[in-house]
């Protein structure tokens, strides 16, 4: 990473990039700032700017060769100081002049020394390599280095007024790890959910831009509101038409000056503390000491001018579990309080007396008046709350000889489950003993659903599917429209393998989740995975581990102990191994929501 001395390194540094790039000439490196991403080596005064290395994209030499040429097209495509790509035009004839969409998305794309190919009409550049990620027009990362996808990736060019020039280029932008790592920032952009109780984050990854500070990056990619899968599924409380006009430091704080269009949510209290909020959470990771001001045209707004912080608006914390959390388990068709100071007691009203054999308990939430939802010896879904004199009531009922997955409760009070009908799958969710059917994406309309978690912001779902060719775990978003629930587009996380059996699977936060899974190969182990960028931990140990429950880092799994049945685990992240936490016939842990 650079800072603005040392122009030895500096020197070293844009060598290896050169070879990153392709080779040949068509670029330099310099050390500037201004950009969204922070350099780890040097601390900066001014809270707006930070430094970071700079690709400079030169035009084509004259009487340069194909290779040259190639390197030159890929190093003028990684270079944040061109936005339009006007240099990486120039290497461009023909119908690749006029097809080429650099903001159609990204292929990262790691290769090996291209292979010419010429003869008397024109000259090829393959290269063969790998594919790393992808990264959309909306800024959404998906790493594919798990799956493995190898290509050839062609270049075709032919002489124009005796010069060479690419005719045929892959669409969008083709760059190295290293390009994406030194040209583009990972962040989370807050959003308000559909009630404007709750932000959501949307990760995404943003190129730099030279002419803008860190804070006028994100807010302008707020501005543009939800891309992607969570287009459908939050909402953008900034006015629509609204321009950002100036970012300025004062003191302690940094003025947000904004467009007339702002002025429209004045007399909206509601409305002015989420788009507060969505601020505020957003910039405090870049600016996080520091207070907002916002403006319009100039003047302050709201009237009194008071600043804003993100610490000022706790109920919109995007994770909604915070601290040690309760924890709860099933022993003998009774649910107890993790809790071996005290005897793990068991739980006040229904839930903690044996009045049925109920199996896998979810909780909604992490309140005094929290309730639980079950699975019934008839397979139904109930839910009681944990208080004196509480009784089961059905919610779900399920068709007869149908099979329901476990419940999940969403942050909004309702529970969650999936039925399993031959040839058909129904996803229901219910607030009360009216349970309301949601709508599915066709490609999984007829494929058995193991198991169905809802994100701890309500955002998502994450589904264990087998469609036939063995189970995977996909996500999308809940989309909720007027009253109307349906999961968007799916995402494959992980994909089904052969000998490979995932057992279940448990969110962490609202963006990351823990996959169990066992295969013939790597035994039975755990696996935390981002939902946004489909990155992956290491694989971590869970022999004889057979359910897991997360609460951000905290990890509880039911397993066998080889006695009474059960025993409840916790994951001790230290020593890497897992800790017993109750014995005798405990099972089924889990942590409220997720």
């Amino acid at each position: 990473m650079w800072t603005r001395s040392g122009p030895l390194r500096c020197a070293a540094a844009a060598a290896t990039a050169l070879v990153l790039a392709g080779g040949g000439a068509g670029c330099a490196i310099i050390p500037t700032s201004g950009s969204p991403i922070p350099a780890k080596e040097e601390s900066n005064s001014d809270p707006l700017n930070a430094p970071y290395v700079r690709m400079i994209a030169s035009p084509p030499k004259p009487g340069a060769p194909p290779r040259d040429i190639v390197a030159g097209f890929r190093a003028a495509m990684a270079s944040v100081d061109d936005p339009d790509w006007e240099i990486a035009r120039k290497y461009l004839t023909g119908d690749a002049l006029t097809e080429w969409n650099p903001e159609s998305g990204v292929t990262v794309f790691d290769s090996t020394k291209p292979k010419e190919e010429s003869d008397a009409t024109g000259a090829t550049m393959t290269f063969r390599g790998a594919v790393a990620a992808t990264i959309d027009g909306d800024g959404r990362y998906h790493d594919l280095t798990l799956a493995g996808v190898e290509r050839d990736v062609a270049f075709g060019l032919r002489k124009v007024d005796g010069e060479w020039r690419i005719f045929s280029a892959p669409p969008g932008l083709l760059l190295s790890s290293a390009d994406v790592k030194r040209a583009y920032g990972a962040f989370d952009l807050y959003y308000p959910d559909v009630s404007s109780r709750w932000l959501v984050a949307d990760h995404v990854a943003i190129r730099i831009n030279p002419s803008e500070s860190q804070v006028e990056t994100l807010v302008r990619w707020l501005l543009r509101g939800p891309g992607g899968s969570l287009r459908s599924a939050v909402t953008n409380v900034l006015p629509a038409g609204t321009r950002l006009l100036r970012v300025a430091p004062d003191g302690d704080s940094v003025i947000l000056d904004f467009s007339s269009s702002m002025a429209t949510i004045g007399s909206q209290h509601e409305q002015l503390r989420a788009v507060s909020a969505q601020l505020a959470w957003t910039l405090k990771q870049v600016i996080p000491g520091q207070s907002i001001q916002i403006q319009v045209n100039g003047e302050p707004f709201p009237a009194d001018g008071r600043t804003i912080k993100w610490q000022s608006y706790p109920e919109f914390n995007p994770a909604d579990l915070t601290g040690d959390q309760a924890a709860y388990f099933m022993r003998g068709g009774v649910l107890h309080r993790v809790d071996h100071d005290a005897g793990d007691p068991v739980v006040e009203g229904a839930p903690g007396q044996k009045t049925m054999g109920f199996t896998f308990p979810a909780i909604s939430g992490t309140e005094r008046q929290a309730r639980v939802a079950a699975l019934g010896e008839d397979g139904a879904v109930y839910v009681s709350s944990m208080t004196e004199d509480s009784r089961w009531d059905k919610w779900i009922a399920g068709t007869k000889g149908s099979t329901l997955t476990p419940p999940s409760w969403d942050r909004y009070g309702a529970v969650w489950t999936a039925e399993n009908i031959a040839g058909e799958l129904r996803v229901w969710t219910a607030y009360g003993a009216a349970a309301q059917r949601v709508l599915v994406p066709a490609d999984i309309a007829e494929a058995n659903v193991e198991a169905l978690r809802v994100a701890r912001d309500g955002a998502r779902v994450a589904m264990i599917v087998d469609s036939g060719h063995g189970p995977e775990v996909r996500t999308g978003p809940i989309i909720r429209d007027e009253g109307n629930l349906r999961i968007g587009e799916l995402r494959t996380l992980v994909e089904a393998k052969e000998s490979q059996r995932i057992l279940d699977v448990a969110w962490k936060d609202g963006q990351h989740v823990v996959v169990l899974s066992d295969s013939l190969k790597g035994g039975r182990v755990y696996t935390a995975y981002s939902v946004t960028d489909g990155r992956s931990e290491e694989p971590k140990s869970a022999a004889h581990v057979s359910t897991i429950s997360a609460a951000g880092d905290s990890l509880l799994a039911g397993g066998e102990d080889g006695g009474d049945g059960g025993e409840v685990l916790s994951w001790d992240g230290k020593k890497s191994e897992w800790v017993t936490k109750a014995k005798d016939g405990a099972s089924m842990p889990v942590y409220p929501l997720g």
